[in-house]
């Protein structure tokens, strides 16, 4: 946790999930959701999934590289951390309306005021540690440094992203993800809570300084130096009825 070990296996993660005593809800979510256990490179899927492709004991090992994800079909969404696949489910209507609300919001200001900093949408590629065994997906990313694109994809590690948490993601963003993201050099971490309508921001430039925003918030974007400030207030009614309209289709 104290990020020490760079590059974590993935069962070390399972031991800290145990210890944490969050392993039993992962159980829980797995067992209604078959494609979450290979989440952590063990298990099986129902046969749906991308990661059916692939070589179980490699993965299971963590030995998953770029060739094994380029390999894969095109039309399946997976993120490769530390060599092990996550699949990528579906993400609802209320997931993506928030991703593309930050992202209008952030390209706005950033055409409003000439910034250099320039943001992107998922689905893109970043290769984080710009080696051949970590490839993710943020929902939200923002750059500051042109070299960093190289028309394909994003090489190295973005200045500040942003995650939407979903039910089959949450546990990847919470943990996964805010060590990598931290230890890779990301400046700022957004983590979005839908059902709390709640911000956590990470600054992993300052100090590490964690705060938590509700989406009547006036947010600052810390990487900016125009006094740049985000507020998802403006659909805070428009999400809690998509909320509801989920939970009533359930």
């Amino acid at each position: 946790l104290t990020g020490t070990t760079k590059n974590p296996r993935p069962r070390t993660f399972y031991e800290i999930e145990e210890a944490l005593g969050i392993k039993h809800v992962l159980e829980e979510i797995a067992a209604e959701s078959p494609n979450l256990r290979m989440q952590y490179g063990y298990g099986e899927t129902d046969g749906s999934s991308a990661l059916d492709t692939i070589d179980y004991e490699r993965a299971n090992n963590g030995e998953m590289t770029l060739d094994d994800y380029y390999a894969l079909p095109d039309d399946r969404r997976v993120e490769l951390i530390d060599g092990v696949f996550y699949d990528m489910a579906s993400p609802p209507v209320v997931h993506q309306m928030l991703a593309g609300y930050l992202y209008h919001q952030l390209m706005t200001f950033a055409e409003k005021s000439c910034a250099q900093c320039r943001p992107y949408i998922a689905p893109l590629d970043v290769q984080l540690d710009k080696d051949n065994r970590t490839m993710v997906q943020p929902d939200v990313i923002v750059c500051c440094h042109d070299e960093q694109d190289s028309g394909v994809r994003i090489f190295g590690a973005p200045d500040f992203l942003a995650e939407v948490v979903s039910p089959s993601s949450r546990q990847r963003d919470r943990f996964i993800k805010y060590l990598k993201y931290k230890n890779a050099g990301v400046r700022e971490y957004w983590l979005i809570e839908t059902e709390r309508m709640e911000i956590t921001v990470y600054r992993f430039d300052k100090d590490d300084e964690v705060r938590v925003y509700s989406f009547d918030d006036d947010i600052p974007v810390g990487i900016s130096e125009r006094n740049c400030a985000i507020s998802f207030r403006g659909i805070k009614q428009r999400v809690a009825k998509l909320i509801e309209k989920g939970r009533n289709a359930e």
